[in-house]
This record gives structure tokens, C-alpha cells and sequence, in this order.
């Protein structure tokens, strides 16, 4: 059976094309969006969505555009590239009061689990 035989074989064994495609947007909305939640700086009041994937690693997806942010506006406009901005310390330390209070859960490593 050749590769492409044996795809579309198991294509069929998985369903319509469109169950597939269904399938696929539901994972990739899981990756994206899920476990993100909302969360107000208490800097300037702007609101993003704020995942942590490890006690190093958070996920901050914003509400607006970066440019509502004075700090990050501010940075901006003194020549830091957008791109090179990732946060400002206002909003990092919102987000670091939330897992504090609980309300951001950060993952146990499976080390830490034990």
C-alpha cells in the first residue's frame, strides 16, 4: 500500500473529511486558547488572557492591541522595536499577584508531582 493509500485508509477509518476538519480546529482552539484566563493589569486596567505552561513559561494573549499599553507605548516610541517588547513590569507583576492568589494555576512538573 503506498503512503498516500494508506492516508486516505485511515482518513476513512477517522471519519468524513469534515469530522477530520472539525477535529483539528477543536485541537488547535485547545492549544491556543485553552486554559487561558482573563486577567486585568493593575497598572492600566487593560485586560489580556494569561495561560502558565511551567512556573518560567507564560502565555499572554492580548485582548487589544500592545499599543494601549503606556509602558509598552512608551518603549515604542523611544525606538524599541514592537516585537522586541514581551511585557511590561506592571503587567508581569498582575500576573504574578494572580498565581499568588490562585488565580492563574501554574502546572506541577511531574518532578515536583512525586
Amino acid at each position: 500500500m503506498t503512503d498516500h493509500a494508506a492516508v486516505r485508509a485511515a482518513s476513512a477509518e477517522a471519519g468524513s473529511p469534515a469530522e477530520a476538519a472539525n477535529d483539528t480546529a477543536a485541537d488547535r482552539r485547545l492549544y491556543l486558547e485553552g486554559g487561558l484566563r482573563p486577567l486585568t493589569c493593575h497598572g492600566c486596567g487593560i485586560e489580556v488572557l494569561v495561560k502558565k505552561l511551567s512556573p518560567e513559561h507564560t502565555s499572554i494573549q492580548w485582548t487589544t492591541g500592545t499599543d494601549r499599553c503606556p509602558e509598552i507605548a512608551a518603549r515604542v516610541a523611544a525606538g524599541e522595536h514592537p516585537a522586541r517588547v514581551d511585557t511590561c513590569a506592571r503587567l508581569r507583576a498582575s500576573i504574578e499577584h494572580a498565581v499568588h492568589e490562585g488565580l492563574v494555576e501554574v502546572p506541577r512538573r511531574e518532578a515536583d508531582a512525586g
